[in-house]
């Protein structure tokens, strides 16, 4: 593919930008935060979570490592190179592709909007922190 060679890459930048949507998770489903209001959303108990096999925080990684480096990837080709910036198109990217898809699976699984509230403005502060911190590096 001529749009994309691995030296694109900043490797430093998806690996702090994996972290940084740790970070974001973390702080926002804390029980001081979202935490209780999005556990009664999907109707899990502290129980549920601390019976929760830990292989889910190991997708959670390969899948905010996969996205870091698509974001790393769209932000060279598009010419993306700075905080802000990345700030912004993380968000742009969040809205549009995983809002979205929580708007059509949310809907249909007959979720409460609360719900896709809560993860969807989740989705757009964690793809603005990747972005800003890719923007930061490339």
């Amino acid at each position: 593919m001529s749009w994309f060679t691995a030296s694109d890459i900043s490797w430093i930048a998806v690996i702090l930008s994996t972290v940084a949507g740790f970070v974001v998770g973390a702080a926002w489903y804390h029980e001081r935060v979202l935490g209780r209001v999005w556990r009664h959303l999907v109707g899990l108990t502290e129980q549920d979570l601390r019976d929760a096999s830990p292989a889910r925080f190991v997708a959670t990684g390969v899948v905010l490592f996969g996205t870091a480096l698509v974001l790393n990837v769209l932000m060279v080709e598009l010419s993306v190179l700075s905080v802000g910036g990345g700030a912004l198109f993380g968000a742009f990217i969040a809205l549009v592709f995983r809002v979205g898809n929580h708007i059509i699976h949310h809907g249909f699984e007959l979720r409460p909007p609360a719900l896709t509230i809560v993860n969807g403005v989740h989705d757009v502060v964690a793809l603005a922190a990747a972005g800003a911190v890719i923007g930061a590096f490339v």
